[in-house]
């Protein structure tokens, strides 16, 4: 069997398992199996909605850190969870009857980045969150012969956005500094209008969850272009990195109307995750939990 067909079949088998039942008592789901990249968008795109899938079925602990990769975080409205305090914080917040779609799936050097709209049962602080379908992003990364999320954010949140809270984690002083740089620099050049170095920035396979939902590339150049922005103000940055992907959450405080909208300039969580290192890192994915009141 070609290759190309051998990836497809091995995507689309996955995605035919049954997803969502919980795991065993006492045993950890291993991660996908990786394998050769799909030969099309349709393979690409039936790969995504079989991992995602696959994430929302985790709902212990063991099973969900199993799937990560050692930079992963989480971020939503609460804030950042590295890798230890996300899965207590996704095993708490639960994941009954997931319903995954509007999957878009692309790829940015060896990392995938998926987003997609996901109706699900989830609570927060014991109340439970809006039912509706909203925004979520992953990027996933074959690690030991499997796929790994590297990254992961949602924008199910109340109606009212909670101010955040401080990070879950400290992390490594000289990293997060690092990564604060790469934010503030990355998000100076869109305020300052420098949109030939911004669109530099910017992977062609990258993907974006705001408040107007899923964003690629095009989207965000155009938006740059269009949008004014406040000078951003980064705090309590968190970064880790696994190979040549750097995950960075920040609260951000950045102000922007675009066209009649305005987003206010309160603090809110954000992640970029970057691919590369220098001046050569590209932006391959971003959640902003900034939205209009």
């Amino acid at each position: 069997m070609p290759a190309a067909s051998l990836a497809l079949f091995a995507a689309l088998s996955l995605a035919s398992a049954p997803q969502g039942a919980p795991p065993a008592s006492g045993s950890v789901p291993p991660p996908p199996a990786a394998a050769a990249w799909p030969a099309d968008d349709a393979g690409l795109s039936s790969l995504a909605t079989s991992l995602v899938n696959d994430w929302m079925s985790r709902t212990t602990v063991p099973a969900l850190e199993a799937a990560m990769l050692p930079c992963f975080q989480f971020v939503s409205f609460h804030g950042s969870f590295d890798r230890a305090a996300a899965a207590q914080q996704l095993a708490a917040m639960g994941a009954g009857s997931p319903k995954v779609s509007d999957v878009v799936a692309t790829r940015a050097g060896d990392a995938l980045v998926v987003t997609c709209l996901l109706r699900v049962v989830e609570t927060a602080g014991g109340k439970p969150l809006p039912g509706d379908a909203s925004p979520r992003i992953g990027v996933w990364q074959q690690s030991d012969g499997a796929w790994k999320l590297a990254a992961w954010a949602s924008l199910n949140m109340p109606a009212s956005r909670p101010a955040p809270g401080a990070p879950a984690f400290a992390g490594d002083a000289a990293l997060n500094a690092e990564g604060a740089t790469m934010i503030s620099r990355f998000l100076g050049d869109q305020h300052a209008k420098r949109l030939e170095a911004f669109g530099k920035s910017l992977a062609d396979g990258m993907q974006v969850i705001n408040f107007k939902g899923q964003k690629v590339r095009k989207d965000i150049v155009r938006g740059a272009e269009a949008a004014t922005i406040d000078e951003p103000k980064v705090a309590d940055a968190r970064a880790t990195r696994s190979g040549d992907l750097t995950v960075v959450t920040c609260t951000l405080t950045m102000g922007q109307k675009v066209g009649w909208t305005t987003l206010p300039a309160d603090p809110a969580p954000f992640m970029a995750v970057f691919q590369g290192t220098g001046d050569a890192a590209k932006v391959i994915a971003m959640a902003n939990t900034n939205k209009p009141k």
